[in-house]
C-alpha cells in the first residue's frame, strides 16, 4: 500500500518530532525509480542492447510506489511483459503488419500497425488475467512493438526481457530493504 501523499506541514511536523519516516518515504519512490532506470540503462549501454524502454517507466514507478500490489509483483511484471511480447508479436504476424511501414512514418493513411495494436491489446486483456501476470504497463510494450518502434528480431525480444527481468528483481530486492513507512 501506498502512504498518504506528504505535505509540507506534515513534513516539518515529523521533522519536529524528531521522526526522519516521512523523509525517507518521500525521497524512497523517486530516487529509487531513479535507481532502477540508471540500471537499466547502464546495462543496455554496455551490452549496446535496447535495454531502457518506454514501458519500463511505468513498470518501474509502479513497482516502487506500490509494492506488495497484485499488479506489481515479480510474477504479473514478468509475465505480463512476456504476454504482451507474445501477443504483438501474434497480432503482427496474422495481420501480416510486421512490415508495414511504422506508425510514424504512415500519418496519412491506416497502418496496418494500428489493426494489429487493437489486436494486441484485445489479445492482451485476455491472457493476462489467465495467467495471473496482470500488469498494465505491459500494454505499452505491445504498442512499441506493434507499432513499429522495436523489431522482433534478433536479440531485442531478450534484451527487453533482460531489462524486465532485472529491473523487476532489483525492485523486490530494494523493496525488502525499504525503511518502513511511518505516518
Amino acid at each position: 500500500m501506498s502512504a498518504a501523499p506528504l505535505s509540507l506541514p506534515k513534513l516539518f511536523g515529523a521533522l519536529r518530532s524528531g521522526s526522519v519516516a516521512p523523509l525517507v518515504n518521500a525521497i524512497w519512490v523517486p530516487a529509487t525509480s531513479a535507481l532502477l532506470i540508471v540500471l537499466a540503462g547502464m546495462i543496455g549501454f554496455w551490452l549496446k542492447q535496447p535495454w531502457l524502454f518506454a514501458a519500463l517507466g511505468p513498470t518501474v514507478f509502479m513497482m516502487v510506489s506500490t509494492p506488495g500490489h497484485e499488479t506489481t509483483s515479480f510474477r504479473a511484471v514478468v509475465g505480463g511483459h512476456i504476454a504482451a511480447i507474445a501477443c504483438a508479436y501474434m497480432a503482427l504476424l496474422l495481420l501480416n503488419a510486421n512490415e508495414a511501414t511504422t506508425l510514424a512514418k504512415a500519418v496519412t493513411e491506416v497502418s496496418p500497425r494500428v489493426w494489429a495494436s487493437a489486436l494486441a491489446l484485445a489479445l492482451l486483456a485476455i491472457v493476462q488475467p489467465q495467467l495471473r501476470a496482470y500488469h498494465p504497463p505491459a500494454a505499452a510494450t505491445a504498442l512499441l512493438i506493434t507499432l513499429g518502434a522495436y523489431r522482433m528480431t534478433g536479440r531485442t525480444p531478450l534484451a527487453l526481457m533482460g531489462s524486465v527481468v532485472v529491473v523487476a528483481l532489483a525492485a523486490e530486492l530494494l523493496n525488502r530493504l525499504r525503511p518502513r513507512r511511518g505516518r
